[in-house]
């Protein structure tokens, strides 16, 4: 994980949403490896016990006394990765898509605004810029969502520079890339499907033929950018990713020698929708943020595929 400057100070307590998933995971224990007290909020309960450093709200925010619990620990910061992060389920679901992303987000800026908290990090996405065929994707582009949920996310884009323009906080969008790494046994995008396929000597499916290229991050890459905008006080927006994409088939044939199991692929008609491509430059970030990943592709995918094989 790249090293960040300590500029927040340890008695200086952070809010993390979604704090029992897989990045808000690993943000928890990255905070309090510095000393920093957490107070983490999450419908779930946490997966595995945490120090007395951090104060655990379990709940819905969508519930005011919920929002209000979290908020009377006085967090000076808040990290916002909670969200209804499904893109099918958007479609199938725009209001409720809005309300878990767009209303909670402002409720949670105005009780910021009106509590002490001086900064505030957002976990957005680049599908704010929708559909850009093969090009480069970069922070500059306008916004052109092409689903519920990526319009929801460019919807909390604009709030958070309003109460950066309004009200001097300092906002950080941070547009993720396709995380992965070590926690993610639960989830069921495609890096976990072929560390499973593995495991069970079974197979994945392989949407057309397979040439479309993604960005995959590494989750210490992630949360070492999340850290760097949090003590430098970030305010505006950058990419998160590895800056480096591959084909699908590419990322195919790196699990197989990573594994060393022949992970067979079935090709499938691809559904509407299927991004040709996600190639994003980091270079921006690299002078806005400091934010430069040091995770390759397959030392990632081995740490993972460890990881999966000691659950």
């Amino acid at each position: 994980m790249a090293e960040a400057t300590a500029e927040l100070a340890e008695t200086e307590r952070v809010l993390v949403t979604g704090a029992s998933g897989f990045i808000g995971r690993a943000v928890v224990a990255a905070l309090r490896s510095r000393g920093v007290p957490v107070t983490a909020v999450d419908r779930e309960p946490p997966a595995a016990e945490w120090d007395d450093g951090v104060t655990v709200v379990t709940g819905d925010l969508a519930e005011q006394e919920v929002c209000i619990a979290a908020f009377e620990t006085r967090p000076r910061s808040v990290i916002h990765l909670a969200a209804l992060t499904s893109v099918l389920r958007s479609v199938d679901a725009p209001m409720r898509t809005f309300a878990e992303n767009v209303t909670i987000t402002q409720v949670l800026l105005e009780l910021s605004r009106g509590s002490g908290v001086d900064r505030f990090v957002l976990a957005s996405t680049n599908a704010v810029v929708g559909d850009v065929g093969t090009e480069t994707i970069s922070a500059e582009l306008p916004l052109r969502p092409l689903t519920p949920y990526g319009a929801t996310k460019a919807a909390c884009e604009m709030l958070l520079s309003a109460y950066s323009g309004s009200y001097g906080l300092a906002t950080a969008a941070l547009r993720f890339t396709n995380v992965y790494g070590p926690g993610m046994s639960h989830k069921d995008s495609f890096v976990p499907r072929m560390m499973r396929a593995a495991l069970t000597d079974e197979g994945v499916r392989i949407y057309g033929d397979g040439k479309q290229r993604r960005d995959l991050v590494f989750i210490d890459d992630v949360v070492a950018g999340i850290l760097l905008a949090l003590d430098k006080a970030f305010d505006g927006r950058a990419i998160v990713g590895s800056g480096t994409s591959v084909s699908v088939l590419e990322l195919v044939e790196t699990v197989r020698a990573v594994t060393g199991c022949p992970v067979p692929a079935e090709h499938v008609d691809a559904p509407a929708g299927e991004m040709p491509a996600v190639v994003v430059d980091v270079a921006r970030s690299a002078e806005t943020l400091g934010y430069r990943p040091t995770v390759s592709l397959a030392d990632g995918l081995a740490r993972t595929w460890q990881y999966f094989r000691d659950q």
